[in-house]
């Protein structure tokens, strides 16, 4: 019988794909930040600089042209940074989104994470987009209603006699209190009995 449970492997194989690719670039760019740092000294290096200094607009100026190549190398470097935390950001959104996967009720607050996941991961990127995906996958994707539940729902004398049994209880309360009203009022009438001054003889 169906349980109204829904299978979210779909969205977890797009989360975990999402999360390597992330994984792999953060990794790329850390070393590239760490390989700028070596290039100061190499022929590769030096005829970068050279060709700034060689550029017209520095010409006669080379203090200049030296804190442009030192300033392009610091802007690489915190560039660099900046895109690795943005990607560990966005690496984390993609695991909460999973963990959230667990429970079928949060698949909602998921494609929230993964939406976020993706808008960090570099909006139109590859990664991205599977991270759109599997959000899109959450909100749209609705658990399947029970057998017993959609037999109920289509059989117009289940509703009726859910309706009666209701209508019987509702009437079934209305007696007990009826009978407790008129209980009460016997009472205080034989008490009254009791407490009169004039009984017969």
């Amino acid at each position: 019988m169906n349980n109204g449970i829904i299978s979210r492997s779909g969205e977890r194989v797009l989360g975990i794909i999402g999360i390597v690719f992330n994984v792999i670039g953060i990794i790329l760019l850390a070393w590239l930040i760490t390989s700028i740092d070596k290039l100061e000294g190499t022929a590769e290096f030096e005829q970068f600089q050279q060709e700034i200094l060689n550029d017209p607009a520095f010409e006669g100026s080379p203090e200049e042209a030296q804190m442009v190549v030192e300033f392009i190398m610091g802007s690489l470097a915190v560039f660099g940074w900046v895109m690795v935390v943005i990607l560990v950001l966005s690496t984390i959104f993609a695991i909460v989104a999973l963990i959230n996967l667990k429970n079928t009720r949060s698949a909602q607050l998921a494609g929230i994470f993964f939406i976020l996941a993706g808008l960090l991961a570099g909006v139109l990127s590859l990664t991205s987009i599977l991270f759109y995906v599997a959000a899109i996958m959450c909100f749209v994707r609705k658990p399947p209603m029970r057998e017993d539940e959609m037999y109920r729902k289509d059989d117009s004398g289940y509703r009726d006699d859910t309706v009666g049994r209701r209508s019987d209880s509702v009437n079934q309360e209305d007696d007990a209190s009826r009978t407790r009203t008129d209980d009460m009022l016997r009472k205080d009438d034989a008490r009254r009995d009791d407490d009169s001054p004039y009984r017969p003889l």
